[in-house]
C-alpha cells in the first residue's frame, strides 16, 4: 500500500512539473495580462512601431495590469514594457506555445486567467487592446451575473 502512495505521489509531482514547464507565463496568472509581441528579428520595423505605440499608453497598460513581453529570432523573451521575471528558455516555449507566424510580427493577448483572448498578424492600436479588454467581464461581474440570473 505504501508503494502504491510513493508511486502516485511521484507520478502527480512530475505530472505538475511537467505542466508548469509547458506554460512559462503560469506564474503571471491572475497578476499580469501579458501582451506578446513575435517578431522575425529586434531589428524589425513593425515591431519598432507596435512598441513605440505601446511606450505611449504606459499609464493605460499599467491600469489594466499589462506587460509587454518580445520575443525576436533567435533572441530570449524580454519586458518590452513593465516589469516581469522571466526564466531562460522561455522564448522556446512560447513559440512552441503560441506558434506564431515567422516571417512578420504576431501580437497575442493573454488574459489573467492565461488564456489567449485575442491574436493579431500585424501591428494594432492599443486602443484597439484597450477597448476588447474593457468589453470583456471581469471575474467580479461574472460572479454578479450568476447571481442575479439564480
Amino acid at each position: 500500500m505504501r508503494s502504491v502512495f510513493s508511486v502516485a505521489t511521484i507520478f502527480v509531482v512530475f505530472w505538475s512539473i511537467g505542466a508548469m514547464a509547458a506554460d512559462p507565463l503560469t506564474h503571471l496568472q491572475g497578476v499580469k495580462r501579458p501582451l506578446l509581441l513575435f517578431a522575425k528579428s529586434r531589428s524589425f520595423a513593425p515591431l519598432d512601431k507596435q512598441v513605440d505605440l505601446l511606450r505611449g499608453y504606459r499609464p493605460d497598460l499599467r491600469q489594466r495590469d499589462m506587460v509587454v513581453l518580445s520575443t525576436t529570432g533567435s533572441q530570449e523573451t524580454s519586458a518590452a514594457i513593465g516589469y516581469v521575471s522571466i526564466n531562460r528558455g522561455t522564448a522556446r516555449e512560447l513559440r512552441k506555445l503560441y506558434q506564431p507566424n515567422t516571417h512578420g510580427l504576431t501580437v497575442i493577448l493573454i488574459g489573467k486567467d492565461g488564456a489567449e483572448k485575442a491574436r493579431w498578424q500585424q501591428v494594432v492600436e492599443p486602443q484597439v487592446i484597450f477597448d476588447l479588454l474593457d468589453s470583456m467581464p471581469t471575474p467580479q461581474d461574472e460572479s454578479k451575473t450568476q447571481v442575479e440570473t439564480q
